[in-house]
Parts: structure tokens; C-alpha cells; sequence
């Protein structure tokens, strides 16, 4: 790294120029990162209810992408000649796309006319994928004509397009509010405008980079649209903190004395070994992202690793070569006074002496406020978003609350199950045999808890048995009651039958994911198979899925980490004792997440809906970013620590002056990150604001308590045993050292 300092000293208006043709390439491509993005990507196709899916369609008919249309009139009742013919004449081109495979109106089924008679909801069924159903929207729109109806659109497409839009705003929203505000923060802790804004323009360099490099992995691997809120938190973030430290230890060394080149080389070596490695294990925790089947969760991961990189990239090049280029003119301009700097360090050196006199006094309260943070994490509730991640304007969500609070709908569970005949010799769904099994099925499901509706062929009426379903259905074609012709039309094939199972249980809460599981433990018969798809079907098996697998990732990141931080900083006990406060930084945030965005609270503050649980892939998107960030923090002030103990072998007075060094550079860093996450609480959707400010709250739990009071706290209580390693240990690992 000292080799390599000099050589881009020495070569540092070469490495400029080499940036200016790369930026010039970057900038044209990172706007078009937007343009291949997918929204969705919370399943896969492997998961149970997904293989379902495609055997509703397959035996069934039955496509599971829609959208819906409500109409209301103000004057006329829904059965008024005035209002049929106003929809009519709206459907009548819709109707006829090849796209759509079917148009469901209250004139089909009465229920979707509102209480007050004057607003139905539509469903336009489509035969195409998400992706595909998003762009028909286009084409949709203008082919329907309310006349003198009011029109709202809603459903998955309309859904999914403005969860697209909104974070594309998010991210100009947070780009807007991070770069000044960073700048600020950099202000207080250098004091100088030259030195101020060299980290924020590296960053920003990074984040044109990465967007760009986005832009292009987009084109052949589908990416989810939160990778853009996640390239721009990490980018800034991350490449402000970087050229922070670096240029940090760089104004250090030339108030020491070095020379401009000594002091870009020793930088390198120093800041820059620590950044490298502080890289690294970010990089370990946010690549653990792609072994997660899940599109949202890969792509993440994908862009997390691509924008570390770059930003890792820029620090050890770009940020060496503009400091040789402008050497002591780094400290031009001065606007905040150089006593404030010496002010706070004074400060951080008394914290540190006042720790290092009471360690255990500060241990464990410390330790139990931590738990205390951490306690609502018991309660947790793991879910998956639906329309309330989206503010109440836009119009698909103003439509998904009508159906809410209008129609009654998706309050309720409901759980379509297919019973299909497999390899049967008889697959007449209507035959005495198969109605006979099917009867018995059908009572089986309304036996169920919490189960107060089962709609099928078989469920018609509890005043009907087999013998009389046999007798209705022998010719039916001559059956007259509306309800069970549409049953006939719409819920039986040639070897397969639909049943929908109702419930009042919450569609997104572990009552309703027990229902599925009672329902799938079903033994039907032979030649019979159960197929179970629907929300609460899908929420399950997402979950089982992420959290069968996130033990594995996680304990393979740790001990990724563990043995990064033992070749490091050659000690057994320092690496567990780092991994050990992470988490319970990563616990503390879990904590408020629960209490704020499960449980409501500063609901109204913060501008969203709670719906009672927390989005699945949350706490693994935390848990990826957050380990690597705090490790970064960590790595930095046990380098420093590390150098004063080489030089003193004076355990307490190396973590005394390591936090004195350390401390401010640290707090400036950890507030830009701050910052940035913060800035995400103005996005419009909540999981967006879920991660910034459950990022910014972790961040504020390390720097504050676990690096400035426990991490001190526990190195002065364990002693020399911080850095003991057993010599066959040492003489094996391989060597690197990123002391001058």
C-alpha cells in the first residue's frame, strides 16, 4: 500500500485524467439505470405457492395477473341503465385485446357493487407477466372510457408502476438532501472548505460510477428498482467515509512534518490498509445478499458489492491523487476555527481516560440499555409489503383503500386451493365417485379454525349432501341459480377443482400462515394433489425460505469476518469481541423497527401506514449493511489502537489515545451515514424509510455506545488478553500490517 501511494504520487495527474475519461463514460449511463430496473422480486418461482400458481393456470384457467377498475357514479345506482351503459361502452375495447382473458363485472357477481350501490370494482384478467402487465397499462389506459363515471385504477400493475416511479423520486429526494448535508458535517470536522469538499466530490464520483456500472449489469441480469435507493445510500455514504479517513490521516501527517509525497504514501498505508479492509467486510456481509433465491434481495447484493468496489476504488486512487495534486493548499480556506478541532479532541481524550477508570461501571449499563433497545425484537411479525407501503395520493393506492374500506376486501384471508386429480382414471370433477371426495374435502376445510367460509361445488349450502349434489350436477347445463353456474363456469376443469377458503384472520400475521399450513397437511387420498396458492400462502413460504437460510449466510459472514479481523489485527479475542457488539447494534435497530414501523408508534411523525408486520427481507437487508458498516467503525479505531500498542505495549493507554485519535473522525464519518440514511424518512415508500432510519439508528447505537463507551469499556477490562494469539496460530497467518 506504501508502494502503491507513492506511485500514484508520482503519477497523479496520470490517475486525474484516467478518472475524467472514466467519469465522462459514467455519466451518460448512470440516468439510464432506471430504465431496465423491475419492481417486485420479493418471490421466485421455486417457492411452493409460485409452483401452485402455475398449476392454477395450467388446470384451472385461472391467470393470476390482473388489475382492477372501479367506477362511481354520484348519481346513478350501479344497476341503472344510465351507469350499465356508461361501463359498457368503458369495457367494451378492453374486452377485445388479446391480453386480457376475462372481464368481471357486478353484472356477473353482484357482490362488487358498494353498500351505498353507486361504485363497482372490475377485474381485467390478463395472460402476462408482471413486467409485461405493467407496460399493457399503457396501452390500457386510453381504451377506457368512463364517460360520466369516475375511474380509478388499481391491482398489481398500477401497483407495482408507482412503487417504480416513487423510488425513483426517492432517490433524487435523498440525493438532494444527502450531498449538502454531508458537505456540512465534513465542514465540522476539517474546518476547511478544500478539505471539506474532497470527500463529498470522491463520493460523488463513486455513486456516477456504480449507477453507471448498474446500468449496464441491468441489461442481462433483472434488478430489482430498490437497488437505486441502496447504490445511493452506500455510495454516498461510503465514499464520503472513506476519503474521510483517508484525507484525515493525511493532513495528520503533514502536520507531523512528512512531506506531501511521505505523506500520501503513509496515508496509503494506513488509512488506506484500514479502508481496504473495512471494504472487505462490508463487502462479506452485503454480498452474503446473492445466495437469498429472492430477485429484490440478488440484485441488492449485486449493486451493494458494485458500488463498495467502486467507492473502495476511488478512495485508494482517486482521493491519494488529488491530495498530491493540492498538498497544504488542502487546509485553504478556512471557516470553522482550528481550537474547536483541538476542543474536541481534548474532549474524546477526557471520555477516554473517564472510561478507562471505570470499565466496569460503564460495561454494564451500557450492556443493558443495549437490551433494552433490543427487547421488542421478541415481538416481531415478519410479512410482506402490499399497497400501505405507498402514500395515500397515488391513485393505485387511493383505489386499494376503497376496496379496503368500500368493498370489504383484503381485510379477509383468503386461500384459493386446487384439488387436482393426478393419474386418476376418472377426472370428471361432476362424477358421484370424485363429488363424493370432493364433499369430504370441502367439510374437512370448513372444520378448520378460523376458517368461516369455504366456496366451492361442494360447499354450496350445509343443507345439501353428496346424494343431492349428485342429483344437481348430473345435467349441468340445466342448473338456474346464478351462484352455482358461476362455480361451474369458473372453479372446475377437466381434473381439477378450485376452492376458496375464507377466513377473518389477518392475510399477513402468523394465524393465517398456520391456516396454511393446516390446510396443506391435508391428506386428500391417492391420485390426488393439493396445490395452495394466494397472499398468505406466498408470505409463508417467503419466509420459511429466507430464514431457513439466513442462520447459514449469517454464520458464514461471521466467520468470514472473524478470520478477516484475526489476520488483521492477530488476535483471537478482539474478533469475537467485534462481532459480539455488531450484533448488538444490529439487535438495537431490530428493536425499533418493531416499535416504530410494526407497532405504529411516530406514525403520524413519520408519514406512513403500519400494517403490523415488518417486511421480510428487512432484517436481512439490515443485518447485511449494518454488520459491514459497524465492522468499518471497528476496524478503524483497533487500527489506531493497534498502532499505540506496537509502539507502547500499554494496553489501556493505547485504547485511551486509539479512542483520542480515532474518536472524531469516527463520529464525523458515522454522522454523514447519518445523514444519508436519514434522508430516506422523505421517501414515499415506507421500505425505503424503514431501512434509512433503521441504518441511521444502528449507526447512532455504535458510535455513541458501543464504540465510545462499551468497545473501550471491555479492552481495558480484558487487558492483555486482547491480543493474545497462539504462536503456531501467528507463525501460519499470513502477515499484513497497516501501521507506518
Amino acid at each position: 500500500m506504501y508502494s502503491l501511494g507513492l506511485t500514484i504520487y508520482r503519477k497523479r495527474w496520470t490517475v486525474l485524467v484516467l478518472w475524467a475519461v472514466l467519469l465522462i463514460i459514467a455519466l451518460p449511463l448512470a440516468p439510464r439505470a432506471t430504465n431496465a430496473l423491475k419492481p417486485g422480486g420479493f418471490s421466485n418461482d421455486n417457492l411452493p405457492s409460485a409452483q401452485a400458481r402455475a398449476v392454477f393456470r395450467d388446470k384451472l384457467d385461472l391467470t393470476p395477473m390482473s388489475f382492477e377498475l372501479i367506477f362511481r357514479s354520484e348519481i346513478y345506482g350501479a344497476y341503472e341503465n344510465e351507469f350499465t351503459s356508461d361501463l359498457q361502452a368503458a369495457l367494451a375495447q378492453i374486452g377485445t385485446r388479446p391480453e386480457v382473458t376475462r372481464v368481471i363485472t357486478h353484472l356477473d357477481d353482484p357482490a362488487r357493487v358498494s353498500p351505498d350501490g353507486l361504485s363497482v370494482h372490475v377485474t381485467i384478467g390478463l395472460n402476462l407477466d408482471l413486467e409485461d402487465a405493467r407496460e399493457f397499462l399503457e396501452t390500457a389506459r386510453p381504451l377506457i372510457e368512463p364517460g360520466a363515471l369516475g375511474l380509478t385504477f388499481t391491482g398489481g400493475p398500477p401497483l407495482y408502476a408507482d412503487i417504480s416511479l416513487s423510488s425513483e423520486r426517492d432517490v433524487r429526494r435523498a440525493e438532494i438532501l444527502a450531498f449538502p448535508l454531508s458537505t456540512i458535517a465534513l465542514l465540522l470536522v476539517f474546518g476547511t472548505l478544500i478539505a471539506a469538499f474532497l470527500p463529498a466530490t470522491v463520493g460523488g464520483v463513486g455513486v456516477i460510477l456504480a449507477l453507471a456500472a448498474v446500468a449496464l449489469i441491468s441489461r442481462g441480469v433483472d434488478m430489482s428498482v430498490f437497488v437505486l435507493n441502496i447504490v445511493t445510500l452506500l455510495g454516498i455514504g461510503l465514499g464520503i467515509d472513506y476519503s474521510l479517513f483517508f484525507t484525515s490521516r493525511f493532513r495528520e501527517q503533514l502536520a507531523a512534518g512528512d512531506s506531501v509525497e511521505e505523506a500520501v504514501a503513509t496515508a496509503q498505508a494506513t488509512a488506506g490498509g484500514a479502508i481496504l479492509f473495512s471494504g472487505v467486510t462490508s463487502l462479506i456481509g452485503l454480498s452474503s445478499l446473492i445466495a437469498f433465491e429472492f430477485m429484490m434481495l440478488q440484485s441488492v447484493g449485486i449493486g451493494a458489492v458494485i458500488v463498495i468496489i467502486a467507492a473502495i476504488f476511488a478512495a485508494l486512487t482517486l482521493m491519494p491523487a488529488m491530495l498530491g495534486i493540492l498538498g497544504p493548499r488542502v487546509n485553504a480556506f478556512r471557516v470553522i476555527p482550528s481550537i474547536l478541532s483541538r476542543t474536541d479532541r481534548d474532549a474524546w481524550g477526557s471520555l477516554s481516560r473517564w472510561v478507562m477508570a471505570r470499565p466496569l461501571m460503564v460495561a454494564v449499563p451500557t450492556v443493558l440499555f443495549l437490551l433494552l433497545l433490543a427487547s421488542p425484537v421478541c415481538g416481531i411479525r415478519l410479512g410482506t409489503v402490499d399497497a400501505t407501503i405507498l402514500p395515500p395520493e397515488l391513485e393505485s393506492r387511493r383505489g386499494f383503500d376503497i376496496l379496503r374500506d368500500e368493498f370489504g376486501l383484503l381485510n379477509q384471508t383468503e386461500i384459493p386451493v386446487a384439488y387436482v386429480f393426478d393419474e386418476a382414471e376418472d377426472t370428471d370433477p361432476l362424477s358421484p365417485g370424485n363429488l363424493e371426495r370432493l364433499y369430504a374435502f370441502g367439510q374437512a376445510l370448513e372444520g378448520l379454525d378460523e376458517v368461516t367460509q369455504v366456496r366451492s361445488i361442494v360447499n354450496v349450502s350445509p343443507d345439501l349432501d353428496t346424494s343431492t349434489y349428485a342429483t344437481l350436477y348430473r345435467v349441468p347445463e340445466a342448473v338456474t341459480d346464478l351462484t352455482v353456474q358461476t362455480l361451474l363456469r369458473d372453479s372446475i376443469r377437466d381434473g381439477a377443482v378450485l376452492f376458496l377458503v375464507e377466513s377473518d384472520v389477518e392475510p399477513f400475521g402468523p394465524e393465517a400462515s398456520s391456516l396454511v399450513s393446516d390446510i396443506r397437511a391435508f391428506d386428500p387420498g391417492p391420485d390426488v394433489a393439493l396445490f395452495v396458492d394466494g397472499g398468505s400462502a406466498e408470505i409463508k413460504d417467503v419466509v420459511d425460505s429466507l430464514y431457513g437460510r439466513f442462520p447459514i449466510v449469517a454464520g458464514i459472514v461471521i466467520i468470514a469476518t472473524y478470520l478477516s479481523l484475526l489476520i488483521l489485527f492477530r488476535s483471537v479475542v478482539l474478533p469475537i469481541k467485534a462481532i459480539l457488539l455488531n450484533v448488538m447494534s444490529i439487535l438495537a435497530s431490530y428493536g425499533a423497527l418493531v416499535f416504530i414501523f410494526q407497532d405504529g408508534h411516530f406514525a403520524g411523525l413519520l408519514n406512513f401506514e403500519p400494517i403490523g408486520v415488518i417486511e421480510a427481507t428487512t432484517p436481512i437487508l439490515l443485518f447485511s449493511i449494518i454488520f459491514g458498516l459497524s465492522m468499518d467503525y471497528e476496524i478503524f479505531l483497533l487500527a489506531r489502537i493497534s498502532e499505540a500498542y506496537k509502539r507502547s505495549g500499554d494496553n489501556a493507554a493505547s485504547v485511551a489515545e486509539g479512542l483520542k485519535r480515532s474518536g472524531r473522525i469516527i463520529t464525523g464519518a458515522a454522522s454523514i451515514l447519518i445523514v444519508v440514511s436519514l434522508s430516506f424518512l422523505v421517501a414515499d415508500v415506507v421500505l425505503v424509510k424503514a431501512i434509512g432510519l433503521g441504518l441511521a439508528i444502528a449507526i447512532f447505537v455504535d458510535v455513541t455506545i458501543v464504540r465510545a463507551l462499551l468497545a473501550p469499556a471491555i479492552m481495558r477490562l480484558l487487558g492483555p488478553l486482547n491480543w493474545w494469539i497462539p504462536r503456531w496460530l501467528d507463525r501460519i497467518l499470513p502477515r499484513i500490517d497497516i501501521s507506518p
